[in-house]
Protein backbone atom coordinates (compact mmCIF):
# COMPACT_ATOMS: atom_id res chain seq x y z
CA UNK A 1 0.00 0.00 0.00
CA UNK A 2 2.76 2.37 -0.19
CA UNK A 3 3.29 4.77 -2.87
CA UNK A 4 7.00 6.51 -3.77
CA UNK A 5 7.56 10.54 -4.24
CA UNK A 6 3.93 11.21 -3.10
CA UNK A 7 3.59 8.83 0.03
CA UNK A 8 3.78 10.71 3.64
CA UNK A 9 3.47 7.28 4.89
CA UNK A 10 4.10 6.01 8.51
CA UNK A 11 1.86 3.10 8.06
CA UNK A 12 -1.10 3.90 5.50
CA UNK A 13 -4.63 3.42 5.07
CA UNK A 14 -5.45 4.40 2.03
CA UNK A 15 -8.26 6.51 1.29
CA UNK A 16 -8.70 7.65 -2.52
CA UNK A 17 -11.35 8.94 -5.03
CA UNK A 18 -12.57 6.50 -7.51
CA UNK A 19 -14.12 7.56 -11.37
CA UNK A 20 -17.26 5.89 -11.00
CA UNK A 21 -20.73 7.28 -11.68
CA UNK A 22 -20.98 10.94 -9.84
CA UNK A 23 -23.29 12.04 -6.79
CA UNK A 24 -26.54 14.09 -7.86
CA UNK A 25 -25.14 16.25 -4.65
CA UNK A 26 -22.35 16.70 -2.68
CA UNK A 27 -23.22 15.57 0.58
CA UNK A 28 -22.82 18.34 3.04
CA UNK A 29 -22.01 18.60 6.84
CA UNK A 30 -23.37 22.05 7.99
CA UNK A 31 -20.73 24.34 5.60
CA UNK A 32 -18.08 21.46 5.29
CA UNK A 33 -17.93 18.92 2.41
CA UNK A 34 -16.93 15.28 2.66
CA UNK A 35 -13.60 15.03 0.27
CA UNK A 36 -14.35 11.85 -0.52
CA UNK A 37 -17.63 13.28 -2.62
CA UNK A 38 -15.77 16.41 -3.64
CA UNK A 39 -13.37 14.16 -5.30
CA UNK A 40 -15.71 12.01 -6.75
CA UNK A 41 -17.59 14.44 -8.43
CA UNK A 42 -14.38 16.34 -9.56
CA UNK A 43 -13.03 12.80 -10.92
CA UNK A 44 -9.47 12.89 -8.70
CA UNK A 45 -7.81 10.64 -6.84
CA UNK A 46 -7.08 11.23 -3.28
CA UNK A 47 -5.43 9.34 -0.53
CA UNK A 48 -5.13 9.67 3.11
CA UNK A 49 -2.44 8.75 5.90
CA UNK A 50 -4.60 8.16 8.47
CA UNK A 51 -1.96 8.17 11.61
CA UNK A 52 0.19 11.53 9.73
CA UNK A 53 -2.73 12.61 8.97
CA UNK A 54 -1.98 13.69 5.36
CA UNK A 55 -3.77 14.15 2.74
CA UNK A 56 -2.75 13.82 -0.43
CA UNK A 57 -4.57 14.47 -4.11
CA UNK A 58 -3.96 14.27 -7.81
CA UNK A 59 -5.24 17.37 -9.50
CA UNK A 60 -5.02 16.84 -13.39
CA UNK A 61 -1.15 15.91 -12.69
CA UNK A 62 -0.92 18.74 -9.61
CA UNK A 63 0.31 17.20 -6.58
CA UNK A 64 -2.00 18.57 -3.60
CA UNK A 65 -1.16 18.10 -0.17
CA UNK A 66 -2.69 18.90 3.48
CA UNK A 67 -3.04 17.95 6.87
CA UNK A 68 -5.98 17.36 8.83
CA UNK A 69 -6.10 20.59 11.50
CA UNK A 70 -4.63 22.71 9.51
CA UNK A 71 -5.59 25.21 6.78
CA UNK A 72 -2.71 25.44 5.05
CA UNK A 73 -2.75 23.56 1.86
CA UNK A 74 0.40 23.07 -0.74
CA UNK A 75 -0.80 22.95 -4.32
CA UNK A 76 2.51 21.98 -6.55
CA UNK A 77 4.93 24.90 -5.32
CA UNK A 78 2.25 27.09 -3.82
CA UNK A 79 0.91 27.90 -0.52
CA UNK A 80 -2.80 28.12 -0.29
CA UNK A 81 -5.05 29.10 2.74
CA UNK A 82 -8.18 27.89 3.36
CA UNK A 83 -10.86 29.71 5.31
CA UNK A 84 -10.89 26.31 7.52
CA UNK A 85 -8.77 23.52 8.71
CA UNK A 86 -9.03 20.09 6.68
CA UNK A 87 -10.96 18.48 9.54
CA UNK A 88 -12.22 14.56 9.95
CA UNK A 89 -15.61 14.04 10.86
CA UNK A 90 -16.94 10.54 11.57
CA UNK A 91 -13.65 8.64 10.43
CA UNK A 92 -14.20 10.58 7.03
CA UNK A 93 -12.06 13.69 6.05
CA UNK A 94 -13.82 16.78 5.62
CA UNK A 95 -12.89 20.50 3.97
CA UNK A 96 -14.41 23.97 4.13
CA UNK A 97 -16.07 25.31 0.98
CA UNK A 98 -14.12 27.06 -0.42
CA UNK A 99 -11.61 24.31 -1.54
CA UNK A 100 -13.18 23.96 -4.19
CA UNK A 101 -12.71 27.65 -5.45
CA UNK A 102 -9.57 27.72 -4.09
CA UNK A 103 -7.68 25.00 -4.90
CA UNK A 104 -9.63 22.53 -7.65
CA UNK A 105 -10.95 25.13 -9.93
CA UNK A 106 -7.95 27.39 -9.71
CA UNK A 107 -5.58 24.40 -10.67
CA UNK A 108 -8.24 23.80 -13.42
CA UNK A 109 -8.36 27.58 -14.68
CA UNK A 110 -4.93 27.99 -15.40
CA UNK A 111 -2.20 25.22 -17.53
CA UNK A 112 -0.69 23.00 -15.26
CA UNK A 113 2.28 24.20 -15.67
CA UNK A 114 1.95 26.65 -13.74
CA UNK A 115 2.08 24.93 -10.63
CA UNK A 116 5.59 23.64 -11.14
CA UNK A 117 5.49 20.29 -8.83
CA UNK A 118 3.55 18.32 -11.65
CA UNK A 119 3.49 14.42 -10.28
CA UNK A 120 2.43 11.24 -12.17
CA UNK A 121 -1.67 10.72 -11.16
CA UNK A 122 -2.33 8.67 -8.30
CA UNK A 123 -3.86 5.17 -8.77
CA UNK A 124 -7.36 5.20 -7.65
CA UNK A 125 -7.66 2.04 -5.76
CA UNK A 126 -10.46 1.35 -3.70
CA UNK A 127 -10.60 2.31 0.76
CA UNK A 128 -10.74 0.09 3.60
CA UNK A 129 -12.63 0.60 6.01
CA UNK A 130 -10.44 3.55 8.31
CA UNK A 131 -8.63 1.95 11.84
CA UNK A 132 -7.09 4.08 13.67
CA UNK A 133 -4.10 1.99 14.95
CA UNK A 134 -2.84 -1.19 13.05
CA UNK A 135 0.70 -1.40 14.61
CA UNK A 136 2.18 -1.09 17.71
CA UNK A 137 5.76 -0.63 19.35
CA UNK A 138 5.82 -2.66 22.76
CA UNK A 139 9.16 -1.46 24.38
CA UNK A 140 10.09 -3.95 27.68
CA UNK A 141 12.04 -1.78 29.67
CA UNK A 142 15.60 -2.75 30.67
CA UNK A 143 17.12 -5.97 30.16
CA UNK A 144 20.37 -7.35 29.87
CA UNK A 145 23.17 -5.38 32.02
CA UNK A 146 20.43 -3.30 33.24
CA UNK A 147 18.06 -5.00 35.62
CA UNK A 148 16.37 -2.00 36.44
CA UNK A 149 14.81 -1.74 39.69
CA UNK A 150 15.30 -4.49 42.15
CA UNK A 151 12.43 -5.74 44.72
CA UNK A 152 12.64 -7.05 48.27
CA UNK A 153 13.30 -10.71 47.50
CA UNK A 154 15.70 -9.99 44.70
CA UNK A 155 12.79 -9.70 41.31
CA UNK A 156 13.95 -7.97 39.09
CA UNK A 157 12.35 -5.30 37.03
CA UNK A 158 13.41 -6.48 33.30
CA UNK A 159 12.44 -9.79 33.97
CA UNK A 160 9.05 -8.52 34.96
CA UNK A 161 8.28 -6.46 32.38
CA UNK A 162 9.42 -8.91 29.72
CA UNK A 163 7.20 -11.12 30.80
CA UNK A 164 3.75 -8.91 30.80
CA UNK A 165 5.16 -7.83 27.48
CA UNK A 166 5.32 -10.95 25.78
CA UNK A 167 1.83 -11.44 27.30
CA UNK A 168 0.72 -7.92 25.36
CA UNK A 169 1.89 -8.73 22.08
CA UNK A 170 0.15 -12.51 22.29
CA UNK A 171 -3.03 -10.52 23.26
CA UNK A 172 -2.81 -8.09 20.75
CA UNK A 173 -1.93 -10.26 17.68
CA UNK A 174 -4.67 -12.30 18.80
CA UNK A 175 -6.93 -9.25 18.20
CA UNK A 176 -5.36 -8.70 14.70
CA UNK A 177 -2.63 -5.66 16.03
CA UNK A 178 0.70 -5.87 14.29
CA UNK A 179 3.25 -5.61 17.15
CA UNK A 180 6.71 -4.72 17.07
CA UNK A 181 8.99 -5.67 20.33
CA UNK A 182 11.80 -3.53 20.99
CA UNK A 183 13.31 -6.73 22.45
CA UNK A 184 12.02 -10.26 22.99
CA UNK A 185 14.36 -11.64 25.43
CA UNK A 186 17.09 -10.90 28.32
CA UNK A 187 19.29 -8.38 25.92
CA UNK A 188 20.29 -4.87 26.71
CA UNK A 189 18.79 -1.94 24.38
CA UNK A 190 19.79 1.46 24.09
CA UNK A 191 17.17 4.12 24.20
CA UNK A 192 18.08 5.47 20.99
CA UNK A 193 17.81 2.46 19.47
CA UNK A 194 14.58 1.85 21.01
CA UNK A 195 13.24 5.12 19.98
CA UNK A 196 14.33 4.51 16.45
CA UNK A 197 12.22 1.20 15.59
CA UNK A 198 9.52 3.37 16.67
CA UNK A 199 10.81 5.96 13.82
CA UNK A 200 11.81 3.12 11.09
CA UNK A 201 8.74 1.33 11.33
CA UNK A 202 5.33 1.73 10.12
CA UNK A 203 3.48 1.77 14.23
CA UNK A 204 0.97 4.11 15.37
CA UNK A 205 1.89 4.09 19.31
CA UNK A 206 4.69 3.35 21.19
CA UNK A 207 3.75 1.45 24.43
CA UNK A 208 7.40 0.92 27.15
CA UNK A 209 6.95 -1.24 29.98
CA UNK A 210 8.27 -0.44 33.28
CA UNK A 211 7.90 -1.58 36.81
CA UNK A 212 8.15 1.15 39.69
CA UNK A 213 10.43 1.61 43.23
CA UNK A 214 10.79 3.44 46.44
CA UNK A 215 12.57 4.22 49.25
CA UNK A 216 8.97 4.29 50.89
CA UNK A 217 8.15 0.91 51.13
CA UNK A 218 4.63 1.73 51.43
CA UNK A 219 4.29 3.29 47.92
CA UNK A 220 2.55 1.03 45.41
CA UNK A 221 -0.06 1.48 42.13
CA UNK A 222 0.01 2.03 38.89
CA UNK A 223 0.65 5.15 36.77
CA UNK A 224 1.04 6.30 32.94
CA UNK A 225 3.03 8.58 31.82
CA UNK A 226 2.89 10.79 28.40
CA UNK A 227 4.86 13.75 27.38
CA UNK A 228 4.95 16.54 29.08
CA UNK A 229 5.67 20.04 26.66
CA UNK A 230 8.90 20.10 25.26
CA UNK A 231 10.49 23.45 24.66
CA UNK A 232 12.61 24.40 21.58
CA UNK A 233 15.59 22.72 22.92
CA UNK A 234 14.13 19.71 23.31
CA UNK A 235 12.42 19.37 20.56
CA UNK A 236 16.09 20.19 18.70
CA UNK A 237 17.54 17.31 20.20
CA UNK A 238 19.70 15.29 18.64
CA UNK A 239 18.15 12.14 18.73
CA UNK A 240 14.70 13.30 18.10
CA UNK A 241 16.00 15.38 14.71
CA UNK A 242 17.65 11.68 13.61
CA UNK A 243 14.45 10.09 14.28
CA UNK A 244 12.70 12.80 12.19
CA UNK A 245 14.93 11.91 9.04
CA UNK A 246 14.29 8.04 9.55
CA UNK A 247 10.40 9.50 9.62
CA UNK A 248 10.95 11.47 6.59
CA UNK A 249 12.75 8.93 4.28
CA UNK A 250 11.17 6.00 4.42
CA UNK A 251 8.10 8.96 3.20
CA UNK A 252 10.67 9.53 0.02
CA UNK A 253 9.77 13.15 0.97
CA UNK A 254 12.03 15.34 -1.73
CA UNK A 255 14.52 18.02 -0.90
CA UNK A 256 12.41 20.80 -1.73
CA UNK A 257 9.83 19.38 1.08
CA UNK A 258 11.24 21.39 3.73
CA UNK A 259 8.28 23.35 4.19
CA UNK A 260 5.78 21.09 4.47
CA UNK A 261 8.73 19.07 7.21
CA UNK A 262 8.55 21.68 8.90
CA UNK A 263 4.59 21.63 9.30
CA UNK A 264 4.46 17.93 9.02
CA UNK A 265 6.85 17.76 12.31
CA UNK A 266 4.63 20.31 14.02
CA UNK A 267 1.64 18.69 13.46
CA UNK A 268 3.33 15.60 14.64
CA UNK A 269 4.01 16.69 17.71
CA UNK A 270 0.62 18.25 18.40
CA UNK A 271 -0.87 15.30 17.50
CA UNK A 272 1.24 12.87 20.08
CA UNK A 273 0.50 15.32 22.46
CA UNK A 274 -3.06 15.32 22.78
CA UNK A 275 -3.20 10.96 21.59
CA UNK A 276 -0.97 10.27 24.27
CA UNK A 277 -2.63 11.95 26.90
CA UNK A 278 -5.93 10.20 25.91
CA UNK A 279 -3.99 6.84 26.07
CA UNK A 280 -2.31 7.25 28.91
CA UNK A 281 -6.16 7.69 30.86
CA UNK A 282 -7.34 4.87 29.32
CA UNK A 283 -4.61 2.17 30.09
CA UNK A 284 -4.50 3.66 33.76
CA UNK A 285 -8.00 3.49 34.38
CA UNK A 286 -8.24 0.02 32.74
CA UNK A 287 -5.49 -1.66 34.90
CA UNK A 288 -5.92 0.03 38.25
CA UNK A 289 -9.40 -0.99 37.74
CA UNK A 290 -8.34 -4.60 36.71
CA UNK A 291 -6.17 -5.61 39.34
CA UNK A 292 -7.92 -3.33 42.22
CA UNK A 293 -4.73 -1.19 42.49
CA UNK A 294 -4.02 2.06 43.53
CA UNK A 295 -4.78 4.47 40.81
CA UNK A 296 -1.78 7.26 40.78
CA UNK A 297 -3.30 8.42 37.41
CA UNK A 298 -1.79 9.61 34.23
CA UNK A 299 1.13 12.28 34.36
CA UNK A 300 3.46 14.00 32.14
CA UNK A 301 7.25 13.47 31.89
CA UNK A 302 10.08 13.97 30.07
CA UNK A 303 11.28 10.36 30.01
CA UNK A 304 13.72 9.70 26.81
CA UNK A 305 11.43 7.69 25.11
CA UNK A 306 8.33 9.99 24.95
CA UNK A 307 10.62 12.66 23.84
CA UNK A 308 12.33 11.04 21.45
CA UNK A 309 9.32 9.36 19.56
CA UNK A 310 7.20 11.00 17.04
CA UNK A 311 3.91 8.88 17.46
CA UNK A 312 1.33 8.64 20.20
CA UNK A 313 3.53 7.18 23.09
CA UNK A 314 3.06 6.17 26.90
CA UNK A 315 5.62 4.88 29.29
CA UNK A 316 3.42 2.33 31.72
CA UNK A 317 4.44 1.97 35.35
CA UNK A 318 2.88 -1.18 36.31
CA UNK A 319 3.29 -1.47 39.97
CA UNK A 320 6.17 -0.93 43.07
CA UNK A 321 8.67 -4.23 42.99
CA UNK A 322 9.55 -2.48 46.51
CA UNK A 323 6.36 -2.99 47.90
CA UNK A 324 5.97 -5.82 49.70
CA UNK A 325 2.28 -6.85 49.07
CA UNK A 326 2.72 -5.40 45.42
CA UNK A 327 6.46 -6.93 44.86
CA UNK A 328 5.23 -10.65 45.68
CA UNK A 329 1.88 -9.94 43.62
CA UNK A 330 4.40 -8.84 40.50
CA UNK A 331 6.24 -11.88 41.15
CA UNK A 332 3.19 -14.09 39.98
CA UNK A 333 2.18 -15.29 36.52
CA UNK A 334 -1.53 -14.44 37.07
CA UNK A 335 -1.13 -11.28 38.50
CA UNK A 336 1.12 -10.03 35.20
CA UNK A 337 -1.50 -11.77 32.93
CA UNK A 338 -4.25 -9.43 34.28
CA UNK A 339 -2.22 -6.67 33.67
CA UNK A 340 -1.27 -8.09 30.46
CA UNK A 341 -4.86 -7.79 29.49
CA UNK A 342 -5.92 -4.44 31.22
CA UNK A 343 -3.19 -2.66 29.34
CA UNK A 344 -4.24 -4.18 26.21
CA UNK A 345 -7.68 -3.38 26.83
CA UNK A 346 -7.22 0.11 27.39
CA UNK A 347 -5.02 0.23 24.15
CA UNK A 348 -7.99 -1.11 21.82
CA UNK A 349 -10.30 1.30 23.96
CA UNK A 350 -7.66 3.92 22.38
CA UNK A 351 -8.31 2.30 18.86
CA UNK A 352 -12.11 1.56 18.86
CA UNK A 353 -12.48 5.22 19.94
CA UNK A 354 -13.92 4.03 23.05
CA UNK A 355 -13.28 7.37 25.50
Amino acid sequence: MKFVKLSFLLFLLVLSGCKTTMPDDIILIPERIYLKDLCQQNNISWQWDSVSQVVTLDIDGVSVKGLVGSEVVLMGGHKVSLSEAIQTENSTVTVPQDFKSRIIDKIREQPVATFKSVKKPLAAQKYPPLQKVREIVIDAGHGGKDPGAIGLDGIQEKDIVLDIAKRLEKILTQRGFKVIMTRKDDEFISLQERTEVASKSEADLFVSIHANSSPARGADGIEVFSLKDLDSMDRDEEQRRLNEEHYFHRMSMEQQDDNLKTILSDMLYTNKQAESSTLANLIVEESANSVKARNRGAKDARFFVLRNTLIPSVLVEVGFVTNPHEGKLLDTISYRQKLAYAIAKGIMNYADGEY
